[in-house]
């Protein structure tokens, strides 16, 4: 009867043990990558009453007689079945899909195993659990390794020090733009922006940069230097106080503009007789255009050298005309006219017929105009008489130089001002105008028109082009090198202002824009633009051919600037009949061969540049990484903005024949026993192990409905149980009873 109380105290302590399994596993019903214990059940020792016998020839066998002495625990053993997943916003949360276990280990070396993937990167860049306990697999790059058990650490090589820069293509080279020195502020975008006047703004990491990118940078510095004036004019300090700075792959052997310009060779016009011009310019009072007094002479015999001398003499008749020797003299006065000259020539030559057929072409005294004046200014140059005194330091007879009747051959040349490509977008067209007026030039699209008058000079020309530009070198046109009109006679020129006196006055233009201005013996010497050159700068000597005024080529020694082009214009030598012959036919030419600068071409194709790469050296931790991504192969990938793409390292896996073997050690950790055998390792995916799951975690795998359920038979065992104690006991007392 004792013994029925044992075997119901064993009851009692069997199934309480099995509750607390139940308890157990409904407590980590929501446990991250809990397993489930199962528990079963076992009896224990039997006394045995009559022993078993064989049968015999007489007797059947007997089977054993025993009474057992009630239950105690058989297994607690884990369920290794997989559960489901649930989702986690933690790139490092992780669950295994398939077989096998994460590696830990704790701070004593010891390994442990667990489904719970619970994982994150400590400051040091340790891959860790909860508990702080490594996770194990391969660190670093894990290419070509065997499965292993090592501390998994994130290690991101140092940033080296850098420059923000942007590199792109311009005209077959690269150009590149950076700042001065490492800065991790200067990823910025640079913009460029044409600008007559240099700015530029800096706001929200975009730089505006305001230059001028059509003008000749012939120089790398120079070039550089614009972007820096654009800076300092715009106030702009870049982040960190670095500057910009371009270099480029490859500079041509020559980088330097070229001016465009062009010549007409061979230009064909015709000539019909030698001709020689008086000319006198004068303003009135109170205007301000100058009005031209003329007289003009030709010659129909050829080859010719005759002379022309002026006497002014009031006292004669209004035209008074002899011939001697190849000389005329004309008598005049200011009653003489056109029809005057004209009669007295055609009878003259009509009595003489030894003189050369001489005619005049034509002749104008403006209205206003001081005719005793103007006369004896002819009279004076020519070796004359005048009567009002006037003098000429060299008094010379105008000669009529005389020419073959038909086609002359004549060549001009253009060129620009302003270095670059524009002259090749336009053209210079040449419209003669008879008479005497002002030269002009008008731009109309990229086309100039010159109107050349009676009266035009070179550097005339040259000023109206000038004119016309309004400012804009890159419309400042050059004629030089004119030749095919030095067959006529040196006009000769007399110039005055209102209530001045008429001064003699030869200017001479060469090639490269450069004028020598002779006023009464005093030379000045002008640039291109007009600027007076400094007589210091005044030290070389040339030599070049000029005709006389007898139409003979002499040589002339002048002194002239540095570098002065030997070439020569003939501005003084033109008469109306030559520039009618050359300019009547509208001759146009086009500058051509101009070509920008190496470093004005790229800052024409100047576009946006992004810099970037730009920091400063120093450490790198895994938060410096812009994305990290977990591989089902258990590698930990991670972007770096510098160095890309690094592995931090490879999670692997280890697996157990048998699983069930595995000992609980608490916080969902098992521990290999000689009962598990010893952990196989693997990569995930291989050799049978499952794969690694990311952003994810293992559910625990306690079946409520389960563990319910054997919660009612559990609590129906243990109250049976207890009443077979409660049994026993009143059977006890009953015996006790009797003995009273």
């Amino acid at each position: 009867m004792v013994k029925s109380l044992y075997s119901g105290v064993s009851g009692l302590k069997t199934h309480q043990q099995r509750m607390d399994v139940i308890g157990n596993n409904i407590a980590n019903v929501n446990t991250v990558g809990n397993k489930a214990d199962v528990v079963t059940f076992k009896d224990v020792y039997y006394q045995t009453k009559r022993s078993p016998s064989a049968p015999t020839a007489t007797l059947g066998g007997v089977n054993p007689r025993q009474v057992g002495y009630g239950v105690q625990m058989n297994t607690t053993s884990a369920n290794m079945t997989q559960s489901g997943y649930t989702s986690s916003d933690n790139i490092y949360d992780m669950a295994i899909n398939g077989n096998g276990f994460f590696q830990v280990m704790d701070g004593s070396g010891n390994i442990y195993y667990t489904r719970a993937g619970v994982f994150n990167i400590d400051p040091e860049g340790y891959l860790v659990n909860a508990d702080g306990y490594h996770v194990l697999g391969i660190s670093g790059n894990s290419t070509g390794q065997q499965a292993g058990s090592e501390i998994i650490r994130c290690i991101i090589p140092n940033t080296d020090a850098h420059a923000s820069s942007a590199t792109k293509m311009i005209n077959g080279t690269n150009v590149t733009l950076s700042v001065s020195a490492p800065s991790e502020f200067t990823d910025i975008s640079v913009g460029f922006v044409d600008s007559n006047y240099p700015f530029a703004t800096f706001s929200n990491n975009i730089l505006s940069i305001y230059f001028n990118r059509n003008k000749q940078y012939e120089s790398e510095e120079e070039f550089q230097r614009a972007i820096n004036l654009a800076l300092e004019a715009g106030g702009v300090t870049l982040p960190d106080e670095v500057e910009l700075q371009f270099t480029f792959e490859t500079i041509p052997d020559d980088p330097n503009s070229k001016a465009a310009a062009n010549s007409v060779e061979g230009y064909e016009f015709n000539t019909v007789n030698s001709t020689c011009e008086f000319e006198y310019t004068f303003r009135k009072s109170g205007t301000t255009k100058d009005s031209h007094a003329y007289m003009s002479f030709a010659v129909d015999d050829v080859p010719s050298n005759d002379q022309i001398v002026i006497n002014h003499n009031a006292d004669k008749e209004a035209v008074a005309v002899s011939y001697s020797n190849g000389v005329w003299t004309l008598d005049i006065n200011e009653s003489t006219t056109f029809t005057d000259i004209s009669d007295a020539l055609k009878k003259y030559i009509k009595e003489h017929p030894d003189a050369t057929n001489l005619s005049i072409t034509g002749f104008m005294f403006p209205d206003g105009a001081d005719k005793a004046e103007i006369i004896d200014q002819w009279a004076a140059n020519t070796g004359g008489t005048p009567t009002g005194g006037a003098t000429a330091a060299n008094a010379a007879p105008m000669v009529l130089r005389g020419v073959a009747t038909g086609d002359v051959t004549g060549a001009f040349d253009v060129s620009v001002i302003e270095k670059g490509a524009f002259g090749n977008d336009y053209e210079v067209t040449f419209a003669y105008v008879s008479g005497y007026d002002k030269t002009n030039a008008v731009w109309d699209g990229n086309t100039l028109t010159v109107t050349v008058c009676a009266n035009t000079k070179i550097s005339e020309i040259n000023d109206a082009i000038k004119t016309a530009a309004n400012g804009d070198e890159k419309k400042i046109v050059r004629l030089n090198n004119v030749s095919g009109l030095d067959y006529g006679v040196s006009k000769q020129t007399y110039t005055t202002d209102v209530g001045g006196t008429a001064t003699p006055v030869t200017v001479s233009t060469f090639v490269n824009g450069y004028t020598m201005t002779d006023t009464g013996g005093t030379i000045v010497w002008r640039d291109e633009n007009g600027g007076i050159i400094d007589p210091a700068q005044i030290t070389d000597t040339y030599t070049y051919e000029e005709r006389d005024e007898n139409g003979v080529l002499q040589t002339i020694t002048i002194t002239g600037p540095k570098d002065l082009p030997v070439s020569k214009t003939a501005d003084d030598i033109w008469n109306p009949g030559m520039r009618d012959a050359f300019f009547s036919g509208n001759p146009s030419i086009r500058p051509t061969d101009g070509d920008d600068s190496f470093f004005t071409g790229v800052a024409k194709s100047l576009s946006t540049f992004a810099l970037t790469d730009g920091r400063k050296g120093e450490a790198q931790t895994y938060r410096n990484f812009s994305d990290v991504t977990v591989q089902q192969d258990g590698r930990i990938i991670g972007l770096h903005p510098v160095h890309g793409y690094i592995e931090i390292g490879r999670i692997d896996l280890a697996n157990f024949d048998n699983p069930n073997g595995l000992a609980k050690v608490g916080g969902t950790n098992f521990q290999a026993t000689v009962a598990s055998g010893d952990p196989k390792l693997s990569i995930p995916g291989e050799d049978g192990a499952g794969v690694v799951l990311s952003n994810t975690l293992e559910m625990s795998n306690v079946d409520l409905a389960d563990e319910f359920t054997n919660m009612i038979t559990t609590q129906r065992g243990y109250q049976a149980n207890s009443r077979v104690i409660t049994v026993s006991d009143t059977m006890l007392e009953e015996l006790l009873s009797l003995k009273r």
